[in-house]
């Protein structure tokens, strides 16, 4: 008996395209040339703040574009935290607060670690000046969102 196949000629389950959209996204998203993240919409103020780094930089900045979400998946592109703030790419996922030069701003907590001295750190991404950072944050620059 052969596999169904959905309308682009692929196993059913295995189609990007026909996928549902995961809880917290949209099936159309905005994304730049010089970007690593999707955007909700071209009003978002990380991807203004980025562009105007980029600006800043002598970088080349581009207008966004919408494509489908599997095309900026598949590009190896994140969500973007404020526009997509109850998107949650794993179950352990937690929405908290990164201490950032003495402010606080929104971030993704993905894992927490225990170091040699009993301390906790976690992996987290947050949003500094319009870039999307992914690092290891000690316990004490971390709070509950």
């Amino acid at each position: 008996m052969p596999d169904e196949r959905c309308l682009h000629d692929l196993v059913v389950g295995q189609c990007t395209e026909c996928a549902p959209v995961p809880r917290g996204l949209t099936a159309r998203v905005f994304v730049t040339k010089g970007g690593s993240v999707f955007h909700r919409t071209t009003g978002c103020g990380a991807l203004r703040d980025g562009q105007r780094k980029a600006r800043r930089f002598g970088r080349d900045t581009h207008d966004p574009l919408q494509v489908a979400l599997s095309v900026a998946l598949t590009d190896g592109r994140g969500a973007c935290i404020p526009c997509f703030p109850l998107y949650r790419p794993s179950a352990d996922a937690k929405p908290c607060q990164v201490l950032v030069a003495g402010n606080w701003v929104p971030g993704l907590l993905t894992q927490w670690r225990r170091g040699p001295d009993h301390r906790w750190s976690g992996v987290v991404t947050y949003v500094v000046d319009g870039e999307q950072l992914t690092g290891v944050k000690d316990q004490s620059e971390l709070r509950s969102a």
